[in-house]
């Protein structure tokens, strides 16, 4: 059965596993953070930089397995593969969102 989404996060899914950066990145707020392998980026720009270099060199597609509200947002949790060493692996993506942006995205294994 699919996951039913908010409309916000099925185009980052959707966007990601297309490797559509600017759409990726029109997701996230202005001044949106995301946290990923040690490294933070501040910005939209810094923002997609992280995420074309990542499309580039990794290809991530992932396969939504569990999706959870939280009191800031939301909780999306899949296997992402592609072509990085120790794929696929189990990643959690934590969301603080509103209805319009993400401000803020951690991702966690």
């Amino acid at each position: 059965m699919p996951i039913e989404l908010h409309p916000l996060l099925g185009r980052f899914v959707s966007h990601m596993n297309n490797h559509d950066s600017a759409a990726f990145t029109a997701c996230f707020a202005d001044d949106a953070i995301v946290e990923d392998e040690g490294q933070t980026y501040h910005g939209r720009a810094a923002i997609e930089a992280w995420i074309s270099k990542a499309f580039a060199q990794a290809a991530p597609i992932l396969d939504l397995k569990e999706a959870h509200r939280t009191a800031t947002g939301s909780l999306l949790s899949g296997m992402v593969s592609g072509t990085f060493p120790g794929s696929p692996i189990m990643l959690h993506y934590h969301l603080a969102h509103d209805d319009a942006h993400i401000s803020h995205l951690r991702c966690t294994v």
